[in-house]
């Protein structure tokens, strides 16, 4: 991930539609079709995904140089 403010909210949209792509489209399946336990099942995966793209994206911002000056 870059530093500008154009490239994180690039970085972001991406990072959202890997997501949904990924787990939101099993949950969705679920809902449909599953049972409470596996809504429950594909409703956590999707939550442990967006915790660590920001756990990912607060770590980013903790090691990007400071801004200079100028």
């Amino acid at each position: 991930m870059t530093h500008n403010g154009e490239d994180i909210e690039a970085w972001a949209c991406n990072k959202a539609q890997e997501i949904v792509l990924r787990e939101g489209f099993d949950l969705i399946r679920s809902a449909r079709t599953g049972s409470s336990i596996e809504i429950r099942q594909y409703s956590m995966t999707l939550a442990r995904a967006i915790a660590a793209s920001l756990v990912e994206a607060s770590i980013a911002s903790d090691t990007r140089p400071a801004a200079v000056n100028e």
